[in-house]
C-alpha cells in the first residue's frame, strides 16, 4: 500500500495544522485524473511525447469536438486502477476558449465522486 499527498485545489500539496494531507485510493485515482487531464502536451522536458494536445486540438477557434472528447475519454480509460467510465459531460466556452470536463469512474477501489477539470 502506497500512502499519496492531498493537493489543493491550486495543486499545492495540502497542509493542515502543519501536517500534510493523506488520500483515500479513490482519491488517488481521482487526483491522478485531474493530473493527467490538466498535464499539456509537450510540457515535461524528460518525455515529451505525454500529455493532452491542448494547444493543437482543443483550445483553438474550432475544435472538434466529438475528437476532443475522444481524447479525453482515451485519457481517462487508459489510466491505471480506472474500471469504466460512469458519466461524461463537456463544456466548450468559445468566447473565453476554455474547456471543462466533468465525469465519474468506477475504479479497483469504488465509485469516485464526480471529478471537474476546467483548462
Amino acid at each position: 500500500m502506497t500512502i499519496d499527498l492531498k493537493l489543493t485545489s491550486q495543486h499545492d500539496i495540502d497542509v493542515t495544522n502543519y501536517d500534510m494531507s493523506t488520500i483515500t485510493e479513490t482519491e488517488r485515482v481521482a487526483q491522478n485524473l485531474k493530473i493527467r487531464l490538466l498535464f499539456f502536451f509537450n510540457e515535461w522536458y524528460l518525455d515529451t511525447e505525454k500529455g493532452i494536445p491542448y494547444y493543437s486540438d482543443i483550445l483553438i477557434k474550432s475544435p472538434d469536438i466529438p475528437k476532443v472528447e475522444s481524447i479525453l475519454i482515451n485519457e481517462i480509460i487508459n489510466t491505471n486502477d480506472v474500471l469504466e467510465l460512469l458519466s461524461f459531460d463537456s463544456f466548450f466556452d468559445t468566447a473565453k476558449r476554455k474547456y471543462s470536463v466533468t465525469f465519474q469512474v468506477n475504479t479497483t477501489f469504488g465509485t469516485t465522486e464526480t471529478i471537474e477539470v476546467e483548462v
